[in-house]
């Protein structure tokens, strides 16, 4: 995956940000594994290219063999952190964060946020830490009223169903960052993502990135809805750029959106694109007990202007980006 998106990580890495921020420091990163994890230490690896001298320390479930400027360490964040080495930084991606999660692990799934959020706030604010940064969803917003969402949109969101307890459990743990800055002065800034798609070796349930599965095997992409959402998406480049631009730009305290543009369509305009890469057409699925763990959310786009105003502009469309992963997959 490093090597797949070398091109979109020296691009990030190039952004006018005041990266001398991390110059000789510490980052730590959970989920560092992940799709957003891998591409966010990808560029700071290109920033050590440049001369930035950053140590960086990744938490995954799995041990990974380390390598110069990144320590990979197994660890589940569910358990306290103890660790010599003291970090500057802290980035708290890990978190459950597929549909057939939710529905197979739910309490698993409200244990790994909560827990392991509050754990790694327990670490930052023993160590001092400069800044913490949590990766939070659009998903805390839940249904939508129609327009584009703002950070300080409420929401909709029905508690009393397992399938909550992911919107659920982002929520606290946002609470839990803004509880930490006012009880102990901790620095935190929240980055909400909307539906993140890219080339990825694991498996994921979401349903953009089933769609690409199948349209890569060649086969008719099932669609389990009618497809009429209108959800905001992100393609990874411009996720891990709008991640770098609240990690050094944004505010103490404030939660901000990162998203693409929205290009007007909904979830089955793009199944029928992802379906035309590979000439294929959408079939439909329906059945009820084939969606257990699939969001009711209807309308979920953002309003990321208040990132625009840190300066930044995403470098791709949602049709673009999904083209780029396509290709992808296929070359790999």
């Amino acid at each position: 995956m490093k090597e797949m998106y070398e091109a979109e990580a020296a691009a990030i890495a190039a952004l006018d940000l005041p990266w001398g921020k991390l110059k000789e420091k510490t980052v730590l990163v959970s989920g560092g594994t992940g799709l957003i994890g891998s591409l966010f230490i990808s560029v700071l690896r290109q920033r050590n290219l440049l001369g930035d001298n950053i140590s960086v320390i990744s938490l995954s479930r799995t041990a990974h063999e380390s390598e110069e400027g990144v320590e990979y360490l197994a660890h589940d964040v569910t358990q306290p952190l103890n660790m010599e080495r003291r970090a500057d930084f802290v980035i708290h991606l890990a978190s459950n964060t597929h549909p057939k999660q939710y529905s197979a692990d739910p309490v698993g799934t409200i244990a790994t946020n909560i827990f392991g959020c509050r754990n790694l706030l327990e670490a930052a604010r023993a160590w001092g830490a400069e800044r913490f940064l949590l990766a939070s969803s659009v998903e805390i917003y839940g249904e939508g009223d129609g327009t584009p969402m703002r950070e300080d949109y409420c929401g909709k969101i029905d508690c009393n169903t397992s399938r909550a307890g992911y919107n659920e459990s982002k929520r606290l743990s946002e609470s839990l960052c803004q509880s930490y800055r006012a009880q102990y002065g901790l620095d935190c800034v929240i980055a909400r993502f909307s539906r993140c798609f890219g080339y990825d070796k694991k498996k994921d349930s979401k349903a953009i990135a089933q769609f690409l599965e199948k349209a890569v095997a060649g086969e008719d992409i099932v669609l389990r809805s009618e497809g009429k959402q209108a959800f905001s998406y992100c393609y990874v480049a411009d996720a891990v750029a709008g991640l770098f631009y609240v990690l050094l730009k944004g505010k103490d305290g404030e939660a901000y959106n990162i998203s693409e543009e929205f290009e007007g369509l909904n979830l089955g305009d793009y199944a029928r694109l992802i379906a035309s890469f590979a000439g294929k057409k959408v079939v439909f699925d329906l059945d009820p007990e084939n969606n257990r763990g699939v969001s009711k959310a209807s309308y979920a786009v953002l309003d990321f202007e208040k990132l625009k105003s840190l300066g930044y502009v995403p470098r791709y469309t949602v049709s673009e980006g999904l083209r780029a992963t396509y290709e992808k997959y296929k070359n790999a």
